[in-house]
């Protein structure tokens, strides 16, 4: 019986242990997102993938005026056009119909790497910014704010996004 009301009170002095330090931890939060839209390197970042962007548009319009070209061509002319050189147009036409579409895949996951290689120093810029002011201010946990992301949001935390925008230098 002594073993069980001893186990029962380290039990509880555990318990007791654990929860005063979970209320001496400090919490934080901040919206990333935000974070990094504000920073300057994100517009730079966005505006070289909109020139890539921009330029696989150009290069993907380009083969379709050419299609639309072919196949116009094609409509006008197949009466006059022997069986062999029909065949080669149709040919013609439906090989540039896989090159458009092995392009428009190609490229979007051209796009989606240019993404990633171009947004991931900023990415982590914000991570080594944010975790410096976290230190800073003795902050052990910080939760993203992000809606898409955020479960639950502690009244009383601390919001890091001010004090890291000005850690980065960057004005409202």
């Amino acid at each position: 019986m002594k073993n069980i009301v001893k186990l029962v009170i380290a039990i509880v002095l555990v318990a007791l242990c654990n929860n005063v330090s979970a209320q001496n931890q400090k919490l934080a939060h901040i919206s990333m997102q935000e974070l990094i839209t504000a920073m300057p390197e994100y517009e730079t970042a966005m505006a070289e993938f909109q020139k890539i962007q921009d330029d696989l548009g150009k290069n993907l319009e380009g083969m379709q005026v050419e299609y639309r070209r072919k196949i116009d061509e094609f409509s006008k002319n197949q009466e006059g056009w022997t069986e062999l050189v029909k065949q080669s147009k149709l040919d013609e036409i439906q090989s540039m119909e896989r090159r458009i579409q092995a392009f428009q895949e190609g490229a979007q996951e051209s796009l989606q790497q240019d993404y990633n290689r171009l947004l991931q120093p900023v990415v982590e810029k914000a991570n080594k910014a944010v975790e410096a002011v976290a230190k800073e201010k003795g902050v052990e946990y910080v939760i993203s704010a992000d809606n898409q992301i955020l479960i639950f949001k502690a009244v009383g935390t601390l919001d890091l996004l001010p004090a890291v925008k000005q850690h980065l230098g960057i004005k409202n």
